[in-house]
Parts: structure tokens; sequence; C-alpha cells
């Protein structure tokens, strides 16, 4: 089939200049007259029943939904970021014609099974780079619906220029979809370091055979959605998927107050006084004016899920006096500062993007501890991190981030001094989390961590892959003589990679001790928690233990899930001297 020229926007279907500008007729008008109304717009009003009585409150309504303009949220410089990580992290779908192929052999179709590194993206502002980790998310999520569609209307049939660019007409195609086919208008909360023009012409040109093949895609989709009895488009998603989104919909607002900065009692009366918010005890006694102080982590607020843009626009957020970071992520930190005294250093097995050690900072400034860091994944990355600490008003003489990863060091070969705690945090399945945008935001993750979470079926390949890191991890703690802690830590829901590995741990130590003595002082063992083991107030109980021992937030509209494990030394250390070489970064 030869390749459909885009006709010129003198078309009655609505097309995109390359300006951006749309002519009125983009955006159907109700009028009085009914002759003014064009055929389709005749058909819709008579499908819901309204073309001869336009006048009552009810019907004023429907026609004010039939015809409402759905904003615009992304930019064409968005598309393009969104549509490369989308590129890297998709699942290839099987060929079509490979397939059939293979109905007669007995070799199975090959599909790829890892992902490519996602590149450095250049964002022009913080706005744009979560509405592009927004946007990505969601196209992973409706991969296979809206290539079946593309499929289903031999859409590359018909623009066979397009072909190559399956991940970015992917990408701009969902926008379309979930904003039912309307041309993009201003963008809503335009961000003034963004280029809002629509100067790219190949964006412009995919966004404009989307919009001439709108009917027959809406059409394809309208078929999809009566064959799965689906509502709404989210409905077509996979129930695990499904049920991921609804969830984070109202999880609370954590913020944690910047004590180096600042105080509990000044921040509280900033929002009492200057917010009128008012302070409840509880998440029982929640609305949208309270707010109140965490139960386990004494410097944590917790917002109504509604003040959400208010909160992270507030001026003590963008003066570093607050910082939005979920509970979840909180607790092991808030575990290891009542396990230290005055110069009691601490190890932190993977920085990630570093908000938790800047946590870390604020909590163990009065004690003056130095935190040695692992896994910074690059010398920027280590470089921004050291920035954020000055920001948040810490000397950076405090700490040291290594790019190695923990699990390959020799401790031999490492100054560190008196670290009696080690915060074991590997990066694992992180399939307690319910709100993973914001955990990637706001942690700096690795935006791979998106694939996990769009996938309908959990990866058994994956689980497997992150439980021999995370045993590792562990094997790796235990060797560190002069500890007297481990804190571990996981975002998983899996018992494989929680209490099974920490029972592993310890099994393997006793298993060792009937062979030989150990010299640097004494086994671990599992220790009860140092926080609170009930949550909230005493209309409130919901008991946190895990077989006795282990903290264990369940997934929640609380909160997203997280598991702690304390492992203590059994006898007193002995003194050990390491050979103070400095590894060359």
């Amino acid at each position: 089939m030869a390749s459909r020229q885009i006709p010129p926007s003198t078309t009655s279907t609505p097309i995109i200049s390359s300006n951006g500008n749309q002519s009125n007729r983009d955006t159907p008008t109700v009028t009085s007259d009914k002759q003014h109304l064009s055929e389709q717009e005749r058909m819709r009003l008579k499908e819901f029943g309204q073309l001869f009585n336009r006048h009552s409150s009810i019907n004023r309504a429907l026609l004010e939904e039939l015809f409402r303009k759905e904003p615009s949220e992304y930019t064409q410089a968005v598309y393009r970021f969104a549509s490369r990580i989308y590129h890297c992290l998709k699942e290839d779908q099987v060929n079509p014609l490979l397939k059939a192929l293979a109905g007669t052999k007995e070799e199975p179709v090959p599909v790829k099974k890892t992902t490519l590194d996602v590149p450095k993206l250049d964002y022009a502002s913080d706005k744009q780079k979560r509405r592009t980790l927004k946007l990505a998310f969601s196209v992973l999520r409706y991969q296979k619906i809206v290539e079946e569609l593309l499929e289903e209307t031999q859409f590359f049939g018909s623009y066979g220029d397009l072909k190559d660019e399956l991940s970015l007409v992917s990408t701009i195609l969902y926008d379309y979809l979930s904003r039912k086919f309307q041309p993009r208008d201003e963008l809503v909360d335009p961000d003034d370091k963004e280029d809002l023009s629509n100067s790219d012409p190949l964006v412009t040109t995919i966004e404009n055979a989307i919009l001439q093949e709108r009917k027959r895609l809406a059409a394809a989709l309208a078929r999809n959605r009566i064959k799965s009895q689906a509502l709404s488009l989210e409905d077509l998603l996979p129930e695990n998927v499904r049920e991921v989104q609804q969830h984070s919909a109202e999880l609370p607002i954590y913020a944690w107050v910047n004590l180096i900065k600042t105080d509990m009692e000044t921040v509280i009366k900033v929002f009492e006084n200057s917010e009128q918010m008012k302070r409840v005890k509880s998440i029982n006694e929640m609305d949208k004016r309270a707010f109140f102080v965490d139960y386990h982590c004494s410097n944590l607020l917790v917002f109504h899920y509604s003040q959400k843009q208010r909160i992270a626009n507030h001026y003590l957020v963008r003066d570093n006096h607050l910082y939005l970071q979920d509970k979840s992520s909180c607790i092991a930190a808030h575990s290891i500062r009542k396990l230290l005294t005055k110069k009691d250093n601490i190890i932190i097995a993977y920085v990630s993007g570093g908000l938790l050690l800047q946590l870390l900072m604020v909590l163990t400034e009065d004690l003056e501890s130095k935190i040695y860091a692992f896994g910074g994944r690059t010398d920027e990355n280590i470089r921004d991190m050291l920035t954020k600490i000055k920001t948040l008003g810490a000397t950076d003489k405090r700490v040291k981030i290594f790019k190695e990863r923990f699990t390959d060091i020799n401790f031999d070969e490492f100054n560190m001094e008196q670290c009696k705690v080690i915060l074991c945090n590997p990066p694992d399945s992180r399939s307690a989390l319910i709100q993973p945008l914001d955990f990637l935001y706001n942690e700096g993750e690795d935006v791979s961590l998106l694939k996990q979470f769009s996938q309908p079926t959990e990866n058994k390949g994956y689980i497997k892959e992150c439980i021999q890191r995370e045993t590792a991890y562990m094997k790796q703690a235990v060797r560190y003589p002069l500890a007297k802690a481990i804190v571990y830590v996981t975002f998983s829901k899996n018992k494989s990679e929680n209490e099974e590995i920490v029972h592993a741990t310890v099994n393997e130590q006793t298993e060792q001790r009937s062979q030989t003595p150990r010299r640097d002082g004494g086994f671990y063992k599992v220790s009860p928690p140092v926080l609170p083991i009930q949550f909230g107030t005493r209309n409130e109980q919901m008991p946190i233990l895990r077989q006795g021992t282990f903290i264990q937030f369940e997934s929640s509209q609380k909160m997203n899930g997280v598991f702690v494990a304390l492992l203590l030394r059994e006898v007193k250390i002995f003194k050990w001297k390491n050979r103070h070489h400095q590894l060359t970064k």
C-alpha cells in the first residue's frame, strides 16, 4: 500500500501547523442553532438523546462533558524525551510474520528480554523531568494496547515514512488516546524554562497523522473496549498494573524537616498560622486542611494527598527546609539513629540518588557522625550529591561517596573509621512500592525501575537476580569487622527478598561458628526493632511486627511498603586496624 500523504491544514480534520496554532474549528462549540452543528456533532448529540432537548441543567452538564476540552500536559520536547526512555525499556513484541512461520516449526520466536541503557537527558527543569517520567511510564503500561491499535488500523501502511519511529509514534499516540484525540492546546501549568514552541517537524508530522487517522484509531479502541467490557481506557490494563495507580492516588504526602536549617516548632507554626492548617494526632483525623507529625519518624510531617502540589511548590521546600520523601524511605534512617552514640560512623551500601544520605546527615548532625556511601553511578552523580549536601546546610567533610559497588570492595583498602552501623539497602525488586514515579523522582533511582511496574506479570528472572544481589550485599556486610549492627532494608513484598535473606545470613554464620571461631569478635543475630511496633494511636492500632522480630509496613493507601530487619553482634568486637589505603577514585 502506498504511503498516505498528510493533507494541508485546509481539510475539515483539525491539523496542527508547525507553529502550534489551531483554527477555531478544532474545538467544537455548542450553539443555539442546530444547523451550525457538524454532522459528527449531530450524531454525538443524538447518541446521548440530547438533540431536541438541550435546555435542562442535566442536558447542559452532559453537553459540557461531551465537549469538554482535555488539557494538554506535554510539549514536543517531552514527547521526544519520553520516547527515548520508552524505546530503551519497552518489550519487543513478536513479529506476526515470524509468529506465523514459527507455527510450522518447533523453534521459539526470538523476543528481546533485556533493556537498553537510557541515555542522559538534559532536562530544562525539574518539572519537565517529572512530566517526561510520567509520560514514559504511561506509555510503557499501555504498550500492548497502543501497538495493537497501530497494527489493527495499519497505520504504518498509510504512513510508511514513519515506520522507523515506532517509539515516538507510540508515545504521542498514547497522549492523544488519553485526551480523546483532541489537538494539543496551550500547556497546563507551563514552565518558563521549557521550549513551548511546536518547532519539531517530525513530531508535528506524527501529530498531524494521528489526527488525520483519529476516526479509525478511535473506532479500533472502541471495539477493543467493547470486547474487554472496559468502561475506560484504564480498564484495558491488567488488574495488577491498574491497582498500583488506584492505590497511589490517595497516598498521603510525607515531608521531613531539615533540622540543620530550622526546627519542628518553626515549621509547624508556618502551617498552622500562615497556611491556616490544623494539626491533628493521626491519619484517621486527616482532612484537606490538616497535618500531623508521624508516629515513628520524629521529623516527618504528613499531609493530605490533595495538598501535593501545594506542598511541592511551598517556599519551605524551595528553601531546603522541607524535603519530600515517602515514610517508607525514612524508617531505616530513624532506626539507625537510635543505634548510634557520639561520633559513631555509618556505611551506606547503596547511595542511590542521595536523598536517604541527606536525611541521615540531618539526623546525625549532633553526633558528628561520618557517613561512607557506595554505589555512586558516575563522577557527575557524586558531585551532584555533594552539592545537595551543601544546600542542606551540612558540611561535605562528614561524607565520602565512592563509585565502587559495596560488594566489590576490599575493606582493607578503605580508610573508614569507627563505622559502627551498616545500612544494607541493596537494589531490590521494589515490588512493595505503590507510587513508583514519585519514588524514582525523589530518590533519584535509575529510570529502568519503570519497566518493572509496567509489566502485567512478575518477572521471575528479575526477582532471582535481585535475590542473588541482596544475598551478596548481606554477605559483604557481615564481613566488615568493626560494625556492631546491620540494618537491612528492602522495598519488596517478597519473603524471598526479606526474612529469608536474613535467616539465610544468620544460619550461614551458625554453620561457620561450629567450624571456625571468628577473629573479629562475634556473630550477628536478629534483634527486635528499635522503633515502636504499633502504628498510630490507640484508635488506629496496626501491628507492623513480622515474626516477632521484623518491621514490615504493607503496601497500602497510607504508604509504600517497606521491610526492615536489625542484626546485632552477640559479643563485643575487637579492635582492628586497616591499612589506611585510600582508594583512588
